[in-house]
């Protein structure tokens, strides 16, 4: 994956850096993606810029300058924590306060078998929606990260629909109740700590605890969504779907082949 330099002066450099993340290239550009899924997520990036567009002089505004800028295509809310195919979302978009949050989930067509567990798009959109917030709000409060979130919004689209979005989903912006899920505390603190950010965490235990949740608070779902992703050597790139890497003792974030690495 391309990393961004921040201290970058070379505007070439940081422009061909900037184009390598867009879906503007070929599919090939992005090997993470199938073909479908690639032009999937452009089809529904252009439908948001479009909307931006149309509405970038319009009052009152929805969001500041009603301009929402795409900031993830596939994600896991920390390293090594998607280990289903439910725990992985798709697109994430935020306004220019970084406040607000639209998640775009892109899910096959359902397969009419009558088992409602196999296409419950609703509940696993929800999922990632309250996930996400659940990230935020730790980081925010714990780390005294960013701005205050104020919602996160979610939907689905399919391909019967042409990955084409509720027009409402753009200009209704209600806030939602917030709701709070489970995720791995330590490893969202081990890459706080790790990284540029240049603050400690907060001993704020209560909105610890609301994070960390139960397991019950996970959507009942059919085990096509359970499949575990398999993991991949952090050194050598291998893939191992037998689950036989070491955990790095020091991040805990990291797989390796042997304990040599």
């Amino acid at each position: 994956m391309m990393m961004v330099n921040r201290s970058e002066t070379c505007a070439t450099r940081r422009l061909s850096q900037c184009t390598g993340f867009g879906f503007y290239n070929d599919p090939d550009d992005s090997p993470d993606l199938t073909e479908l899924d690639f032009y999937a997520r452009k089809a529904v990036i252009e439908e948001v810029a479009d909307w931006c567009d149309e509405n970038e002089t319009k009052k009152p505004t929805v969001i500041p300058d009603n301009r929402w800028t795409p900031i993830l295509y596939r994600y896991e809310i920390v390293k090594t924590s998607g280990k289903r195919s439910r725990d992985w979302g798709d697109l994430v978009f935020t306004d220019l306060t970084i406040s607000r949050f639209l998640i775009v989930m892109l899910f096959p067509e359902a397969c009419g078998c009558g088992n409602y567990s196999h296409h419950d798009y609703d509940s696993l959109t929800k999922y990632q929606a309250d996930r996400f917030m659940s990230l935020l709000t730790y980081l925010h409060h714990d780390w005294d990260w960013g701005n205050k979130p104020k919602w996160v919004r979610a939907t689905y689209t399919t391909p019967e629909r042409k990955f084409k979005l509720n027009p409402d989903f753009l200009t209704k912006l209600d806030s939602p109740s917030s709701t709070n899920k489970p995720f791995m505390l330590e490893k969202i603190d081990n890459v706080m700590a790790q990284g540029s950010y240049n603050k400690k965490r907060t001993d704020n235990a209560s909105v610890a605890d609301k994070v960390v949740g139960t397991k019950e608070t996970k959507p009942h779902v059919s085990s096509q969504w359970k499949h575990r992703n398999p993991r991949q050597c952090g050194f050598c790139e291998t893939i191992s779907p037998d689950k036989d890497l070491q955990k790095c003792s020091k991040c805990k974030l990291v797989f390796y082949c042997g304990e040599e690495w």
